[in-house]
């Protein structure tokens, strides 16, 4: 799984095209402990096209939904959509304030930490593709 999630996201970062917003991945079967609320009243049915497909429909800004977090199942189907995803930094933790990152993958390097939680994986056009599991980046590349 995290290969193909890697392989898609390095394609996503590649192919995307102007205005690219970015985009927020989590990788979970069961939200309900999580601390996440649906940005809009959106309903997930597209799961006929690709994955590629979707995701750079939703990182594209003009798309309503390119906000939040996207909610991917371990089999890497799209289950939410812009979903606000606000984990509580774990005790000790500090954000460094001289870092170039944003909220984005300071969200993401924490929520990676929370139980149901497999991954979480941010794609950033300064920063290319980062993915995180339990507080640590496991991957990180740009494809240039």
């Amino acid at each position: 799984m995290l290969k193909k999630l890697n392989d898609t996201l390095l394609k996503l970062y590649s192919q995307s095209e102007k205005p690219f917003s970015g985009i927020g991945i989590l990788i979970s079967n069961d939200i309900s402990s999580l601390p996440i609320s649906s940005l809009y009243d959106t309903k997930v049915e597209r799961n006929d096209i690709n994955l590629l497909e979707q995701l750079l429909d939703l990182s594209n800004y003009n798309n309503l939904y390119h906000d939040g977090f996207h909610v991917l199942s371990t089999d890497l189907k799209i289950t939410h959509s812009s979903q606000y995803f606000y984990p509580k930094p774990p005790k000790g933790f500090v954000l460094n304030a001289n870092s170039k990152h944003g909220v984005r993958y300071f969200v993401a390097k924490i929520g990676s930490t929370l139980p149901n939680i497999e991954y979480t994986a941010i794609v950033g056009g300064d920063y290319g593709v980062c993915i995180f599991k339990n507080g640590q980046i496991v991957k990180v590349e740009q494809n240039d």
